[in-house]
């Protein structure tokens, strides 16, 4: 079997089949961008595992949803703490009162 001789008309065909399928154009300063993103994804390669599950976590925390969220449940355990506070207070003035109400000998201020 013979080797194809290169014909002249390689040219011509390669010419036409660069019309039939042309490239697109890419958008402006793209290569300047995949660079970017090449090295952020080299950099967080490098970083120990530790430190970027930090990080993450702590932007995760950050984020808008997970903040308000964070502050909802805040509030309402403020506000549970404070009713439990309060039940508490109640008790003990309550049991404060019965005792002096039933021992003559009891003679406590009443907080």
């Amino acid at each position: 079997m013979n080797s194809p001789q290169p014909n002249t008309d390689d040219s011509k065909l390669r010419a036409l089949l660069r019309e039939a399928h042309p490239s697109p154009e890419l958008p402006p300063r793209f290569q300047e961008g995949v660079w970017q993103r090449l090295e952020r994804a080299g950099r967080r390669h490098q970083e120990p595992t530790s430190v970027g599950l930090i990080e993450r976590l702590v932007r995760g925390l950050f984020r808008p949803a997970f903040a308000t969220g964070g502050l909802v449940a805040a509030m309402f355990a403020g506000v549970w703490m404070g009713v439990r506070e309060g039940e508490t207070r109640l008790r003990r003035v309550e049991q404060s009162h019965y005792v002096a109400a039933v021992s003559p000998f009891y003679h406590r201020e009443i907080p």
